[in-house]
């Protein structure tokens, strides 16, 4: 009995309690909004600046000194690594041609069995009216 007087007496204090709580979420509601909504452009924007700073001190490491890491050595070191680009670039292009290719495959297939769905939304309905996609299942280039 004595805990609940000690709850009646002090009702402010609960009031605080419960402004300070929803200010808080309120706050870190919008905080985590922000970085969901710009997080990615963020990122990119630490990670450009990031790189940047690497690269100007790197080259400030190199400007008027003689070192056992030569610029030669590093240039050397990236012109033995160009196959590993060659392959990423060829599996890249290889990647390319395939989406390429099945995106045709799909539309093929799309505009194959469109005049069937038609014969049959026709035959459903005769009243439906048409949605004027064409018939790879693409807007008109007039809705454009």
């Amino acid at each position: 009995m004595a805990e609940r007087k000690k709850r009646k007496e002090d009702p402010k204090k609960a009031r605080d309690g419960e402004a300070e709580t929803k200010f808080s979420r309120w706050f870190w509601g919008h905080v985590f909004s922000l970085i969901r909504r710009h997080g990615n452009f963020i990122a990119g924007c630490v990670l450009f600046g990031y790189c940047f700073r690497q690269a100007a001190t790197a080259l400030q490491t190199f400007a008027g000194h003689r070192s056992l890491a030569d610029l030669k050595f590093a240039f050397g070191l990236f012109s033995n690594v160009t196959w590993a680009f060659s392959i990423n670039i060829t599996l890249s292009g290889l990647s390319i041609g395939l989406y390429l290719r099945e995106r045709g495959n799909h539309r093929r297939t799309r505009e194959r069995l469109t005049a069937r769905i038609k014969e049959l939304e026709i035959k459903i309905d005769p009243n439906r009216t048409s949605s004027h996609l064409t018939s790879e299942g693409l807007t008109r280039r007039d809705d454009q």
